[in-house]
């Protein structure tokens, strides 16, 4: 069963309007076309459905899609000043510079509790960028700053706002979706100051960010 999702914060509902930093990898339209072309034919098939799409079929930007690496949890984001913002961003490009590029695949795309996501495999390589990342974030802002479970890597495709059947839309998602894989590019994390307010239209959530920094692996940036 779909049921309408509701973003948490340190165990409880989510404030409409606050902020929490986040580190997460972002597709890039001009890298991962497969991928995008993929979440480009599920949204068609999402339509009739109460879930809000993460990516609308732009050709210049991958939308709101992304895949959670770890949330700051100790704090909103407005607690952390500029002193705070750019410890953690020099922490983390130290802490990241030793990490390789990597290439992973998504898919495929599975209707569960929250709407519609992409699961990540192999998983590997992500579990370790994912430990390097918390390791920083311990070293920076304490254990306190690691209260978030995201699950199993993935980067989801829509969150719904009301109950439906999954099963019926699983079955769409089957029959009729041919590509259900996708390669994803990794070289890169972003640190994001990300906010869940409510929709005016539907009454669900929508999330929103704004870019703290950019953080390369390896130490290079993309040419």
């Amino acid at each position: 069963m779909v049921e309408r999702f509701e973003p948490r914060f340190q165990g409880a509902p989510w404030p409409p309007g606050m902020g929490a930093l986040h580190v997460y990898v972002l597709p890039h339209a001009g890298v991962d076309h497969e991928l995008l072309g993929m979440v480009r034919s599920i949204g068609p098939l999402m339509a009739g459905y109460p879930i809000d799409p993460q990516y609308t079929g732009s050709e210049s930007d991958a939308g709101l899609l992304h895949l959670t690496v770890e949330m700051l949890a100790d704090a909103p984001s407005s607690a952390y000043d500029q002193a705070a913002r750019d410890q953690l961003v020099d922490a983390l490009r130290t802490g990241l510079a030793g990490v390789a590029p990597f290439t992973t695949e998504v898919g495929p795309p599975i209707a569960n509790v929250a709407g519609v996501v992409l699961d990540v495999s192999p998983r590997k390589e992500v579990v370790a960028l994912t430990e390097q990342v918390r390791g920083v974030i311990r070293d920076v802002r304490g254990e306190a700053a690691l209260q978030h479970s995201g699950g199993a890597p993935h980067i989801s495709d829509g969150y719904a706002w009301a109950s439906a059947s999954s099963d019926a839309l699983n079955g769409v998602l089957r029959n009729q979706l041919d590509l259900r894989r996708a390669p994803l590019y990794v070289d890169r994390v972003y640190l994001l100051d990300v906010t869940w307010a409510l929709d005016k239209d539907t009454g669900g959530w929508r999330m929103s960010w704004k870019v703290v920094a950019e953080i390369p692996l390896g130490g290079t940036p993309r040419q």
